[in-house]
């Protein structure tokens, strides 16, 4: 379906260190240890900051799930978690701020704690990342983005191009959701196919018509730092960095 967008670029020379200057904060990955399917202990948390510490990055705001039934997760157990992390990056004297927002599941949970207002919200305008189920299209989710914004926070869509379900011809759903105010987050690791043929596919056409806001890793392990070492040299993802179109750099203030 997507054969035009196969990607022309291969390898690049240019440092690593240099495209993060295009980035400089993370903000979409699983490092409070226990609470979901990220990390499972401080050391693998430690592990993987000091990576992005080494890589340039300066800021990770962090994303545990909150599902309902899955991983019931709280405002309050997220927050404790991320001062365990603070106090053990404080310790070892490593030079990189650490917050915590969440991914919401959009459930029924989800509007919840959003009409009561216990959003975990990051950056000054308010953000909160949202996911879709990878197996069913949700019905109503035009109306939830509505809700969102009705309650003066801006929605960012995780990963839009892992949803099978809206791969058509010219992702014309995906058009929708973006014209109806919400921002797009491209998993780093998509660029290189971690998440099948059709993922990367979207993702390059994604960049291509210029409607990818921000990029965040979506780290889970440790095993995946390679993943991030590997799509920095991508040459179509130094397109994406180098274009001017991320907004990560203004969640340093």
């Amino acid at each position: 379906m997507f054969d035009s967008l196969k990607s022309i670029f291969s390898k690049s020379e240019i440092s690593d260190s240099v495209l993060v200057e295009n980035i400089k904060v993370d903000m979409h990955s699983h490092l409070l240890p226990g609470i979901d399917d990220g990390v499972k202990s401080i050391e693998e948390s430690i592990e993987i900051i000091r990576h992005f510490i080494g890589l340039g990055y300066k800021k990770i705001i962090t994303t545990p799930h909150i599902m309902k039934g899955t991983y019931d997760n709280t405002s309050e157990i997220i927050k404790n978690k991320l001062q365990i992390v603070r106090q053990e990056i404080q310790s070892q004297n490593l030079d990189i701020e650490i917050e915590a927002s969440a991914e919401y599941y959009l459930d029924t949970h989800f509007l919840d704690l959003l009409f009561n207002g216990d959003i975990l919200s990051f950056g000054k305008e308010n953000y909160v990342l949202v996911e879709f189920s990878y197996l069913q299209k949700q019905n109503d989710y035009q109306n939830i983005f509505m809700n969102i914004s009705q309650t003066d926070y801006q929605p960012i869509l995780a990963h839009p191009e892992r949803y099978a379900y809206f791969y058509d011809k010219n992702l014309s759903q995906l058009k929708q959701i973006k014209e109806q105010g919400v921002l797009f987050q491209l998993n780093l690791f998509s660029i290189l196919g971690v998440y099948g043929k059709g993922a990367k596919m979207v993702a390059e056409h994604l960049v291509k018509e210029n409607m990818i806001d921000f990029v965040g890793t979506d780290i889970h392990k440790p095993k995946h730092i390679a993943y991030l070492d590997d799509c920095l040299k991508d040459k179509y993802l130094q397109k994406l960095l180098q274009s001017g179109n991320l907004k990560n750099k203004s969640l340093l203030s």
